[in-house]
């Protein structure tokens, strides 16, 4: 294995006779030259970002709207987590760096409760910012100056809880190329974003939930700031080309020997961090493409290994 550091994957190049993936034409920092790494396998691990942005910038012939985009599917469906976190200021010390990290969890929350008035729901955390994190939460708050100093002065006093809440996929919430190019002449990604009436309605109740937590704690003051958390989407998995752009083995539906192997894959997404999910996902692909249990050719073959290239920035 060679890992090319300090290289850009610009586009992934297509034979457009077969529709075959030849390999991912790439940018080298240090001097801008552009090289092509060909491959019998092409596995393009970017995240919900970087990976529609790839594939839409890799248009040809074959595929005039972007690889894979025959149906208008890469780049949809990109999704975050609503974030909440609510601190509240104890008598006695609390110390909360040395409190449980985030995965000390409730799911009581999880499943959908039509009498809340949304569906799906959301899990409850502990979380224990450090210093720094800190303060961006008391600046998040409009603390500036002295203020700020006497909240950062009464740390140790102070515990915090957060919540993850399963925002809905929508179809418009999405990565498309905007008209500014990088250094390298690649269109940068532009991302539209919204809030349903479904994930504000779950927000605002769970944010609800953890202030009344705290309070009945005994705390004897409260922040609560707005955040958002781990983008997944983008280039969902699905039993259909006309809603997914790859199947549930990550190959995509137009060209059979391109994988995507990162979070943009995930068709939903939970309440939970992804990322054991993500790194589930990638180590099954990758026994699978070894052993050709998937099968880039779309034949039955023989245990076999696999050569890749896969972009990376």
């Amino acid at each position: 294995m060679e890992v090319r550091a300090n290289s850009m994957a610009i586009r992934v190049e297509v034979d457009d006779a077969t529709g075959r993936a030849t390999g991912v034409r790439y940018v080298r920092e240090r001097d801008g030259a552009e090289r092509l790494q060909r491959a019998t396998v092409v596995a393009v691990c970017g995240y919900s970002i970087e990976s529609p942005r790839l594939l839409l910038n890799s248009a040809s012939r074959r595929f005039p709207n972007g690889l894979c985009n025959n149906d208008d599917q890469v780049g949809r469906y990109v999704m975050v987590q609503g974030a909440t976190q609510t601190a509240g200021r104890y008598p006695d010390e609390v110390r909360m760096y040395k409190a449980p990290p985030p995965e000390v969890s409730s799911e009581v929350f999880y499943e959908t409760d039509a009498s809340r008035g949304f569906a799906r729901g959301f899990s409850i955390q502990t979380v224990a910012p450090l210093p720094i994190g800190w303060a961006e939460h008391v600046l998040a708050e409009g603390h500036w100056g002295r203020a700020l100093r006497e909240y950062m002065r009464d740390y140790n006093h102070w515990a915090t809880v957060g919540v993850l809440n399963e925002l809905l996929p929508q179809p418009d919430n999405r990565v498309t190329l905007a008209d500014e190019n990088d250094q390298h002449g690649m269109p940068v990604a532009r991302f539209d974003y919204s809030l349903c009436e479904n994930d504000s309605a779950n927000m605002a109740y769970s944010a609800k939930v953890i202030r009344d937590i705290v309070l009945a704690s005994g705390a004897q003051d409260v922040l609560t700031i707005q955040r958002f958390a781990h983008l997944v989407g983008g280039c969902r998995m699905g039993t259909d080309p006309s809603n997914s752009v790859i199947s549930s083995d990550h190959q995509s539906w137009a060209v059979p020997n391109l994988f995507v192997a990162d979070g943009s894959a995930c068709p939903t997404q939970g309440s939970a961090n992804p990322a054991l999910t993500i790194m589930a996902l990638a180590s099954r692909l990758a026994e699978r493409l070894v052993t050709r249990t998937v099968d880039p050719a779309g034949r039955s073959r023989d245990r076999e290994p696999a050569h890749s290239a896969r972009s990376t920035r």
